[in-house]
């Protein structure tokens, strides 16, 4: 008996009825981890292509509707700022374009060394000639060529040289997060062994997101935080994992979101996975590859196309505009049967391989006698999401954690 009570399932299985505020924090960051982002803003300008001065119907119905006084600041005069090669030319003639469609931007060139005022009024941030920023109120973010353009870095040379613009990408992305009073914010989890997902967290900040890391061991999880990110390559303590119930659970009001995201590389992780079935998420042996090259990407069977599920989440994109590409993917099951419920938890599958994958076993590598004849094929769950449900009075609030299972597809090369 003393070990039942012991056992997480026990003590938290009374969590009753948990449900759902972040909506909108999960439909972003799913669409924002299917690529959505890019048809939004396709604005990796090449050159010598018609229309390199315009900016896209997207950015100019947004432009449209702006409410607040935008100020963008060029810190150069006009003519050296444009002067500087065709690529600032190309960047100078978009950022003239948000003044002519919207009234409430204004766009001012003001010479960094004839105006030290500029500095004084952003003591924390080290200015230099050509940098941007882009203000509302107290609000502001500061522009680099880094953020304008795309660049490649010679490596017999070492010099860097600019290959594309996404002025347009950088411009809008600004305007929107300096008049975004309350931007979601996301904690990055540390403290112990992790994968990097540096790339995913800058494309998230790119998009106006508030990002921070915090240290499990010491730190604690704001209350302000609307999603965590969690990429475990190490288990997890009690203590650790008692946190993040205490976050999920956010005083009975719930409205939080986790974001798991697996490797084919982790080993067992017996209290983190035990901790994800409570969310109806069995994490599975192996990884899978796809047998139809047919559902590949050009490198191999362990880069695997996607087949979307719910609709709920993924009702704007379809798999032939958007296909999702997943490598060395580890697959979840349900814990709560085909029901996909138990009490007020439920279950969602985001995302299946086809029904010509295969599981691989990690013993695969190890064991010289097996081979991919063996494997069984099937349809295997690749993303999920479990929930936890609960009404205020006829409010309905829940708590997500989320499960990847591919971090590596969110690496900078697949980004």
């Amino acid at each position: 008996m003393k070990n039942i009570f012991k056992d997480r399932r026990f003590k938290h299985g009374s969590l009753a009825t948990v449900m759902t505020i972040g909506m909108v924090a999960v439909v972003v960051l799913v669409n924002i981890i299917f690529g959505m982002l890019a048809d939004r803003f396709p604005m990796d300008v090449d050159l010598t292509s018609d229309k390199i001065f315009e900016v896209s119907d997207q950015t100019v119905n947004y432009l449209k509707d702006l409410k607040q006084e935008v100020t963008v600041t060029v810190l150069a005069k006009e003519d050296e700022f444009s002067g500087n090669n065709t690529y600032y030319n190309q960047a100078n003639e978009v950022i003239q374009k948000y003044a002519k469609y919207s009234s409430n931007i204004t766009i001012e060139y003001l010479d960094l060394y004839s105006n030290p005022e500029i500095a004084q009024k952003y003591p924390k941030e080290t200015l230099y000639t050509g940098y941007i920023i882009v203000a509302c109120g107290d609000r502001y973010q500061v522009l680099t060529a880094y953020d304008l353009f795309n660049t490649k870095t010679d490596s017999s040379s070492g010099s860097t040289y600019i290959t594309s613009s996404r002025a347009e990408e950088a411009m809008t992305s600004a305007i929107m997060n300096v008049t975004n009073a309350n931007p979601p914010t996301v904690a990055v989890l540390t403290g112990y062994g992790v994968s990097d997902v540096s790339a995913y967290t800058s494309t998230l900040e790119t998009n106006g997101y508030v990002v921070n890391e915090v240290d499990l061991l010491t730190g604690e999880i704001g209350e302000d935080v609307d999603l965590v990110i969690l990429a475990a390559q190490t288990d997890l303590s009690d203590e650790v994992l008692k946190k993040l119930d205490t976050y999920l659970d956010n005083n009975g009001r719930f409205g939080k979101n986790l974001l798991y995201f697996a490797s084919a590389t982790q080993p067992q992780l017996p209290n983190l996975e035990e901790f994800l079935a409570e969310w109806g998420i069995v994490v599975n042996d192996g990884y899978v590859v796809e047998t139809d090259s047919s559902k590949t990407y050009v490198m191999g069977p362990t880069y695997t196309i996607q087949q979307y599920e719910d609709e709920a989440y993924t009702e704007k994109l379809s798999s032939t505009d958007y296909p999702v590409l997943m490598v060395l993917a580890k697959t979840f099951s349900n814990a709560f049967g085909e029901s996909g419920s138990a009490s007020n938890r439920t279950t969602s599958v985001l995302l299946k391989t086809y029904d010509s994958a295969a599981l691989v076993p990690s013993s695969a590598a190890s064991d010289d006698s097996w081979s991919l004849t063996d494997a069984e094929k099937g349809s295997y769950i690749t993303a999920m999401v479990g929930s936890r449900l609960k009404y205020d009075g006829t409010t309905p609030l829940t708590s997500r954690v989320i499960a990847f299972g591919s971090v590596e597809s969110v690496a900078n090369a697949f980004l």
